[in-house]
C-alpha cells in the first residue's frame, strides 16, 4: 500500500544519506574518461531503438484497441497480470493471480517496481515502460564497462558491444530463396527459426524486450561481474563487499543471473586461491563477497525458488547438446547459430594472456554446464545462462578480430574481408530487429478494455473469476483479478501441472449445474464468457445453462464479453 511505499522511500533516503556522508572524496580518472569516449555514440542510438521498441510494443492504443509487437505478444500479458495484481492485492509475498493460493515463484521484482508506479497513479502503459528504460540503459552501460575492462585493443570494446546486442548467426541463408516471408510471418526471423535449428535469438528482440526478469537481472548482474572482476583481477579489494551485497539480491530479480554469477565466482575463486596461495587475506576478501552473496540470497531461494523446483522432475535434468539434441552436427549447429564469433573464440582463448584466460574460465564453465544440464522445464531457457557465456567471450573474439585485421595491413582487399566479416555478423540480427520494429498485433480489443474497466470499478480486489485459459485475458492482465487457471504458456514453465484444474473448468462450462461444487471449492465469485470460451471446443460452452443459474451483471457492447455473478449460496 501507499504507507508502505512512503516508509520505504524514507528508509531508502536515509541509506543514501548515510552512504554519501561516509564517502571519501572521489578522484576523477582521466584514463577511464578517454577509454569511455565511444560510449555516448553507442548509448544514444541504442537507447533510441530501445525506447521506440518498448513504446511500440506496450499497450499502444490504435482506434480504441491495445496493440503489442511480435516478441511481446506472449510474455507481456503475464507481466501485466503481476503488475496489476500486486498493486491490487497489496500483500507480500505476492500470490499468482493466474493460479489462486499459489505464491509467485517467478522473480517478480521487475514487475513489483511497475506495480508501485501503477499503485501511485501512473497509467499502466507508462508504469510498464518507465522502469524498462532505466534497465535498458543499465544493461547497455554494463556491457560497455565489462567489454572495456576485458579488451586490450583499441575499438575492440565497440566491436564487442555491437556483437552482443546485434547478435545473429547465419540464419539469413534460409531467407535468400524466398521460402519465408521476413516481415509478415509470425516468429520467422533469421535468429529465431525453430524448424531450421536457429535458436540463438537476438538479445534485444527476444531477450530484453519480452523477458523483463532477464532485462532487470542483467542490469544488476553485469554490474556485479564488473565489480567482482575489478576486485579479483585489478586488486581493488574494496569491491568484494558491494559485489556480494548486490549479488545476494539477485534471486528475486532473476534467478538465472544469480546462478550465472555463482558459476563465474567459483572459477575466479579457484584462480585467485592458486594465485594467492590460500592466504589469510585471500580468505577474508572472499568472505566479504561470499557471506552477503549467500546469506541475502537464501531467504529468497527458500521462499520462492526451491518450493517450485523441489520434487519437480522437469527442473535440473540431464539434456546433452542443449536444444540441438543431436539433430545436427554439434559444430555446425553452433557456427550457424552464433556465427563467426564461435569460430574465433577458441583461437582467441589460446592467444590471450594467462590472466585473461582465467577471467574467461567462468564463461567456459557456464557453456559446459549448459551443454549437459537444463534448469527449467523449457530447455530453451538455458540461453539465459548461455548469453552470459557469450558476452564474456566477445571481448576475446573482438580483440582477436582486431589483431587479425591489424596483421593484414598492406594486404590488398583487407577492407573487403573486414566488410564481409561484419556483414556475416550483423545481417541476421539487423533483419530481426527490423522485423520487430514493424511488427504490430492486437492484444486487447475495445470490448476487452471496457470489460477490464468494469471489473476494476465493480469487483473486489481479491475476487476470483472462472475464465478460459487464454493468455490474453483482460480480467487477469488489465484488471489484475485472480482467475482460476491461466495458460500453460506461463504456468507449466513455472513448474505447475494444471491438467486437473483445466479439466474441472471445461466440465463446468459444459454442464454448470452438475459441477457447482467447483464454485464452493475455489470460492469463485464471477464467471467470464468471451469469444475465446465460445470458440474453444475444449469447453463445449453451454451459455444458456449459465444464464439459467446466474445473473448477468455485465455485457460489453455487442455482447462479446459477459460476466455472471455467482450468488453467495453457491459458494457455501
Amino acid at each position: 500500500g501507499i504507507p508502505a511505499h512512503i516508509a520505504a522511500a524514507i528508509f531508502a533516503l536515509a541509506l543514501h544519506a548515510l552512504w554519501f556522508a561516509r564517502r571519501g572524496k572521489t578522484v576523477p580518472c582521466v584514463e577511464d574518461a578517454a577509454i569511455d569516449r565511444p560510449l555516448p555514440y553507442l548509448l544514444v542510438p541504442f537507447m533510441v531503438l530501445a525506447i521506440y521498441l518498448v513504446g511500440s510494443h506496450t499497450l499502444q492504443n490504435v482506434d480504441g484497441a491495445l496493440y503489442t509487437g511480435q516478441c511481446t505478444y506472449g510474455d507481456m500479458a503475464m507481466h501485466l497480470s503481476f503488475i496489476t495484481s500486486i498493486a491490487g492485492q497489496q500483500t507480500f509475498p505476492p500470490e499468482y493471480n493466474l493460479l489462486p493460493g499459489t505464491p509467485v515463484s517467478y522473480p517478480f521484482l521487475c514487475d513489483s517496481v511497475s506495480s508501485s508506479l501503477y499503485l501511485l497513479g501512473t497509467p499502466l502503459r507508462w508504469a510498464y515502460m518507465i522502469p524498462m528504460f532505466f534497465a535498458f540503459a543499465q544493461v547497455f552501460c554494463g556491457v560497455w564497462f565489462l567489454a572495456r575492462e576485458f579488451c586490450r585493443r583499441k575499438y575492440a570494446p565497440v566491436l564487442a558491444f555491437l556483437l552482443f546486442f546485434l547478435n545473429g548467426g547465419l540464419g539469413m541463408i534460409y531467407f535468400l530463396n524466398g521460402e519465408y516471408s521476413l516481415f509478415t510471418a509470425f516468429y520467422k526471423t533469421p535468429t529465431n527459426l525453430t524448424e531450421k535449428g536457429m535458436r540463438w535469438v537476438n538479445v534485444i528482440a527476444d531477450m530484453l524486450l519480452p523477458q523483463r526478469a532477464t532485462l532487470f537481472g542483467w542490469a544488476a548482474l553485469f554490474a556485479v561481474l564488473y565489480l567482482l572482476f575489478r576486485a579479483v583481477f585489478r586488486g581493488d579489494t574494496r569491491l568484494y563487499l558491494p559485489a556480494g551485497i548486490l549479488g545476494g539480491l539477485l534471486p528475486m530479480v532473476h534467478t538465472h543471473s544469480y546462478f550465472a554469477l555463482g558459476l563465474m565466482a567459483a572459477c575466479w575463486l579457484v584462480y585467485s586461491a592458486v594465485r594467492d596461495r590460500l592466504s589469510r587475506e585471500w580468505f577474508l576478501r572472499w568472505l566479504r563477497f561470499g557471506l552477503p552473496a549467500v546469506l541475502l540470497a537464501l531467504p529468497q531461494l527458500f521462499l520462492w525458488t526451491f518450493p517450485s523446483v523441489g520434487g519437480n522432475e522437469h527442473f535440473v535434468r540431464v539434456v546433452i547438446d542443449w536444444v540441438n539434441n543431436g539433430k545436427e552436427p554439434w559444430l555446425w549447429f553452433w557456427i550457424k547459430n552464433v556465427g563467426l564469433v564461435f569460430v574465433l573464440t577458441p583461437f582467441a582463448f589460446f592467444a590471450v594472456s594467462k590472466e585473461q584466460r582465467a577471467a574467461f574460465s567462468g564463461a567456459v564453465f557456464i557453456f559446459v554446464v549448459c551443454e549437459l544440464l537444463v534448469f527449467q522445464p523449457n530447455e530453451y531457457d538455458n540461453n539465459k545462462l548461455l548469453y552470459v557465456w557469450f558476452l564474456l567471450c566477445l571481448p576475446m573474439a573482438a580483440d582477436y578480430a582486431m589483431e587479425a585485421f591489424a596483421r593484414l595491413r598492406g594486404l590488398p582487399g583487407r577492407r573487403v574481408i573486414a566488410a564481409g566479416f561484419l556483414l556475416c555478423c550483423f545481417t541476421s540480427s539487423t533483419l530481426t530487429v527490423a522485423r520487430e520494429c514493424v511488427s504490430d498485433y492486437q492484444a486487447y480489443s475495445a470490448a476487452d478494455i471496457e470489460t477490464a474497466d468494469f471489473v476494476l470499478e465493480n469487483t473486489p480486489e481479491h475476487s476470483i473469476f472462472l475464465t478460459g485459459n487464454q493468455h490474453l485475458n483482460p480480467v487477469s492482465s488489465l484488471a489484475g483479478r485472480t482467475i482460476l487457471c491461466s495458460s500453460d504458456l506461463y504456468l507449466y514453465y513455472h513448474g505447475f501441472n494444471t491438467t486437473q484444474r483445466q479439466a474441472e473448468i471445461a466440465a463446468f462450462y459444459a454442464n454448470p449445474a452438475a459441477n457447482l461444487d467447483l464454485l464452493t471449492r475455489y470460492q469463485v465469485q464471477y464467471i467470464y464468457v468471451s469469444p475465446y470460451e465460445r470458440a474453444n471446443a475444449q469447453y463445449a460452452l453451454n451459455e444458456a445453462a449459465l444464464e439459467a443459474l446466474f445473473p448477468v451483471i455485465y455485457e460489453s457492447a455487442g455482447g462479446q464479453n459477459r460476466i455472471f455473478e455467482v450468488p453467495e449460496e453457491y459458494r457455501q
